[in-house]
């Protein structure tokens, strides 16, 4: 038997060059997979008389003696599919366009070239061995050159394509036909796909290339739809690109590229798939859309620097110190470079030591100190051969800033991190630079905001920061109100959050204050902070103004005293950068270094520095919050860096017991939905939950949600389990494993639990009874946490028939009681229990509605 294998989702060009190859070998069949195009379904229909005889299904299958693969050299996939049916003596034969990605055994016939179309080789085939073509023969034939071409406007089309569908029109194709069966037709599902692709864009460049990706959900196989990709402006304009189709668990890849040095065939064979270097697909099981993108992006980056070294980049500008060198000795050199080598006798690599340590010895008169008594040697190194695509992983991980290259253990250069940054994404900072510099070198505005705090504070607060005032001058302080109170306050809004920074000694500042009101104080003296508890309950939070540095990789930062400026300058937001001064004959003044009070006049979010988001991934998060909390937009600086961020995926290298405090506080939140769409916006949720999408399905329920979570502690005075009720409505596509390892990871174990009780009950509503008394029995065991979910999720219908029957059950002693039956005459034994259950059932299903008809119900029944 000679079959001739298409790959799954087959085009025009697969079904021409099959079709040639039967005229090639009239005994061949065409095994059709069980995905094709609707451009192939339509040829098939059209050439129904031409093709008879000439397909085959799998199970008619016998042993192959010749086995043909057309428009592929996938012989891995083809020999896996049809294990049953061919064996070591099975002839094979591939007609095929696309490079070869792994090895074929050597017995294998080859007839692979560089052309646009495998059609084109199968015509050149049938031309030398002089075979007859018909008109409708050079039709079907054609059809897959002009498709693969696309219509000769592609830049892999060769000479070769034009020849060969020169030489099939010599033969009579009709180009009518074939414009017939190539013109677009697109479909409603296909509408919705390219929908989701255009909301759904995310951008990756690489050095000077842009490269888009962007994913859909589909519940069935969509045909095509490459065909549509040029309907969205982007992905013309873009250098390459990766579509990525979900269905049902199985993720289609579409790829296409316009620089031969971004080749999308390759990238697609590391995932089972191929192609050429413009166009490529694959598909893939078991990887989430976020994983697979993740995995495209490290083969780009690998393939564009994989002969990029460390050593092209390096500064060889270092200074090398021998270990027992007095720091004395070498304090002209300490301002030449941030970081000083140290080595031993023979020059190997013992360590670093800061520069600005090393001074700040020399300034408290440490002299004669031999240097090795400050060498910093749990640091990162690297070789100049080490590739820069694999020091990158650890660089953007750490939080080391200078790594020193080392070649035999000595030290020949150093690489700096934010460069590094630099080099592998593009040199996206330097619009904003001037923005940043320019924000730090703000002169400081002075306001006097007394009136403002007495209106905003209670009066024993007031009392209790002017006497923190008074005493914080007489130890030679200054103390400030930080953090969001200012905010508050200037925005006109109460708040009780009350931190100080004081520029002196927090501790010391606590302890003596109280001392004197004989209140409870508790000291973290190894962070300079303290808190204070009032005597009606409030805390007062007093931390020493510092900086924070990191001495190595992992370690708890190294906290120094700083100036007000300094602490507020590492805070997260400008608009948080506010202080108010409380000491003693300057009460009330507002201070603000870096325009926050702009930023909140103009509603903006920016961050102080480039490397914000990159330096702490939780500002992502804390940034969205604030924006949708304030009502708030990011700046456009500020935005394209939290994109950047989110891009290069930082979130996944944040602290998850961070993530988790802070989704519980997003969570928690008023405007709680303001912020699950901006989290949507900007991509963060798709960071944190695997193929995660809104549509408009998931925006209700999360409505709903709100709206139910409102309703139910209002009507029976219970706190609802908030965040699990939305992060279930954020995670209902994914199956329970997958959930269960999101909800661990992130350290939610109360809501693994609660998905669990849910998962135990949802399928009790697939059938809902027609009395309140049958849905009762459903309900009466299920949690007021479980029921706010199932509520928000089901029709309004069912939701608000489970609302009236709780609040008839919260009503149901006052309707009739065991007091009411023993006034009644009826004595105390278990039937009180039948009574009033059978009474509550009649009130549930609207038989009894008032205490009057129950009572009359009772003497008429059990009398």
């Amino acid at each position: 038997m000679q079959v001739i294998f298409i790959s799954e989702g087959a085009d025009l060009d697969a079904l021409s060059t099959a079709f040639g190859i039967t005229l090639i070998d009239p005994e061949a069949k065409i095994l059709l997979p069980g995905a094709v195009s609707s451009s192939f379904r339509l040829a098939m229909k059209r050439f129904e008389s031409k093709l008879k005889g000439k397909l085959i299904k799998i199970n008619e299958l016998k042993k192959i003696n010749v086995l043909y693969l057309a428009d592929t050299n996938n012989y891995k996939n083809a020999s896996k599919k049809l294990s049953d049916f061919i064996d070591e003596n099975t002839k094979i034969i591939i007609y095929d366009h696309h490079p070869i990605r792994s090895k074929l055994p050597k017995k294998v016939e080859k007839h692979i070239k560089k052309t646009g179309s495998a059609s084109t080789i199968v015509v050149y085939q049938l031309k030398k061995n002089k075979i007859h073509i018909s008109p409708e023969d050079a039709t079907i034939l054609i059809l897959g050159i002009y498709e693969d071409t696309g219509s000769f406007t592609y830049n892999t089309t060769t000479e070769k394509d034009l020849r060969a569908a020169a030489y099939l029109l010599s033969k009579g194709a009709d180009l009518e036909t074939v414009k017939n069966i190539i013109e677009e037709r697109i479909d409603q599902q296909q509408i919705t796909i390219i929908h989701q692709l255009v909301e759904n864009l995310q951008y990756f460049f690489l050095k000077d290339k842009k490269i888009i990706f962007s994913f859909a959900y589909s519940d069935r196989y969509i045909p095509d739809i490459s065909g549509f990709l040029h309907m969205i402006k982007p992905l013309q304009e873009a250098d390459a690109y990766f579509i990525m189709i979900n269905e049902k668990g199985k993720t289609s890849i579409i790829a296409r590229s316009k620089k031969k040095d971004i080749d999308v065939g390759k990238i697609m064979s590391y995932l089972g798939g191929g192609g050429h270097f413009a166009a490529a697909s694959a598909t893939v099981k078991g990887l989430t859309v976020q994983e697979i993108k993740n995995y495209i992006e490290s083969v780009l980056l690998s393939e564009a620097y994989k002969k990029r070294v460390i050593s092209e980049f390096m500064s060889r500008d270092i200074i090398t110190v021998v270990k027992d060198t007095q720091i004395q000795e070498i304090k002209e050199e300490l301002d030449k470079a941030p970081v000083i080598f140290v080595v031993d006798k023979k020059g190997k690599f013992l360590g670093i030591a800061l520069s600005r340590v090393l001074k700040e010895s020399l300034r408290h008169g440490i002299k004669d100190v031999k240097i090795e008594n400050f060498i910093i040697d749990s640091i990162i190194t690297f070789e100049p051969s080490t590739k820069l695509s694999e020091a990158e992983k650890t660089i953007t991980a750490s939080s080391q800033e200078y790594f020193p290259v080392l070649e035999n253990g000595k030290p020949v250069g150093v690489i700096n991190r934010t460069y590094v940054i630099k080099i592998l994404h593009g040199q996206v900072f330097d619009s904003e630079k001037d923005i940043f510099i320019s924000r730090e070198r703000i002169k400081p505005k002075f306001l006097n905001f007394e009136k403002n705090l007495r209106k905003y504070l209670p009066d024993h607060i007031i009392t209790h920061l002017e006497e923190i005032g008074k005493l914080s001058k007489k130890l030679g302080y200054n103390t400030y109100l930080v953090g969001g109170i200012v905010r508050d306050i200037v925005m006109s809004k109460k708040s009780l959050d009350i931190d100080l920074i004081v520029e002196g000694d927090a501790v010391k500042l606590s302890k003596e204050y109280a001392k004197l009101k004989n209140i409870p104080v508790h000291t973290f003296e190894e962070f300079m902070t303290a808190q204070l508890t009032l005597e009606t309950g409030e805390k007062i939070d007093l931390a020493t103004a510092r900086k924070e540095t990191y001495t190595h990789p992992g370690a708890y930062p190294k906290v120094e005293k700083a100036t007000i400026k300094e602490d507020l300058y590492r805070r997260d937001f400008t608009i948080n950068t506010l202080a108010i001064e409380i000491t003693e004959g300057k009460f009330g003044i507002l201070i603000d270094f870096f325009n926050g009070l702009k930023d909140i006049k103009d509603r903006m979010i920016r961050i102080l520095h480039q490397l914000s988001f990159i330096e702490d991934p939780i500002r992502i998060l804390r940034a969205l919050r604030f924006a949708g909390r304030l009502g708030f937009k990011l700046g456009k600086p500020t935005e394209k860096l939290l994109k950047l961020a989110v891009d290069e995926d930082m979130l996944n290298v944040a602290p998850t017991g961070r993530i988790n405090i802070e989704l519980n506080y997003s969570l928690n939140e008023e405007r709680v939905i303001d912020i699950i769409m901006l989290m949507n916006r900007y991509r963060v949720l798709h960071s944190l939950i695997p193929d995660f999408y809104m549509d408009e399905k998931r925006e209700e329920i999360l409505n709903r949600l709100r709206d139910t979570i409102i309703s139910f502690e209002m009507f029976f005075s219970i706190k609802i389990d908030r965040v699990s009720n939305y992060l279930l409505a954020l995670m209902y596509h994914l199956p329970f494993d997958i959930s269960y390892k999101i909800l661990q990871k992130y350290h939610f174990s109360k809501t693994v639990k609660f998905f669990e009780e849910y998962l135990e009950v949802k399928d009790l509503f697939h059938k809902i009874p027609q009395k309140d008394s049958d849905l009762y029995k459903k309900i009466k065991f299920i949690k007021k946490d479980i029921l706010v979910y199932i509520c928000a999720s089901s029709d309004i219908e069912l939701s608000e028939r489970i609302i009236r029957i709780l609040k008839k059950e919260e009503e149901k002693d006052l309707l009739l009681s065991g007091k009411d039956l023993k006034e009644m005459g009826i004595p105390p034994s278990p039937i009180y229990k039948k009574i009033l259950d059978d009474v509550f059932k009649k009130y549930l299903d609207g038989e009894i509605k008032t205490k009057k008809e129950a009572i009359e119900y009772v003497k008429k029944h059990y009398l």
